[in-house]
């Protein structure tokens, strides 16, 4: 099983469609039955990439504090990917959650294993922007942080944050690895080209060789309730994230 989890340092830099679309593009070079999502962020928008409804089904919250199996929450969509939503709930069962959370820092890998996804199973994981028990938890488990930045001085600022973060673990999980995503590429602005070329120099390879330009297809799928290569397939964004979870499952297979 591999397991990927997608953060970032600061919201608004497109983390969630980067989950789904990334979920979609491996599902359709793996097949069905392979690449699941879990949605952990409050906010609950993971499901709407997939189509799903908007009624109040448990997810993943209330499903850990009764203490029940994550599989039971899977629901599958016409994309190949099953999807676990964060679920409704309300203020007190995600302060319970965080609070569980905290008192388990191994919990999230655990439920991942009991949920039986299989071996072959690929596994991205949904979190809200910003240091929280959520970020630890994928810390914890993952095999691969993908951090998603754009192109702007905002997201450039947040990277000393997220270092110091990943320099804390580093002796816990000196196998786990880490690379930066730029999302939302213009490259017909100066000052887009101007850093990404200084995200270049300064991350090296650990910035991740294809990134996402910017292309309103991504919105326009988002409300159709569609990941991007469903809605344009032949669209600049959509060829892009196709390369991208090529080079993703060629890295998870080293």
């Amino acid at each position: 099983m591999s397991v990927i989890g997608i953060v970032s340092m600061k919201g608004g830099v497109g983390k969630t469609s980067t989950t789904a679309n990334l979920a979609a593009a491996i599902a359709s070079k793996l097949g069905p039955g392979r690449v699941s999502v879990v949605d952990l962020d409050p906010q609950n928008a993971l499901h709407w990439h997939f189509g799903l409804d908007t009624s109040d089904l448990s997810g993943v919250c209330e499903q850990s504090l009764e203490d029940m199996n994550w599989r039971d929450i899977a629901e599958p969509t016409q994309f190949d990917v099953a999807c676990l939503r964060y679920g409704p709930g309300n203020e007190a069962d995600r302060e319970a959650f965080e609070t569980l959370l905290a008192d388990e820092p191994n919990w999230l890998g655990h439920q991942i294993e009991r949920a039986g996804l299989g071996d072959n199973a690929v596994v991205l994981i949904d979190t809200p922007p910003g240091p929280s028990v959520y970020l630890k938890q994928v810390f914890a488990c993952a095999d691969i942080i993908l951090i998603v930045l754009l192109a702007d001085a905002g997201s450039y600022a947040t990277i000393p944050a997220m270092e110091s973060w990943l320099d804390d673990i580093s002796d816990l999980r000196p196998d786990l690895g880490n690379m930066y995503i730029l999302n939302q590429v213009d490259t017909s602005e100066p000052l887009s080209r101007d850093v990404v070329d200084l995200l270049r120099q300064h991350l090296g390879r650990r910035l991740a060789p294809i990134g996402i330009h910017s292309d309103e297809a991504v919105s326009e799928a988002l409300a159709f309730q569609q990941p991007v290569l469903a809605y344009d397939p032949h669209g600049q964004a959509s060829h892009d994230i196709a390369r991208l979870s090529t080079w993703l499952i060629d890295t998870l297979n080293q």
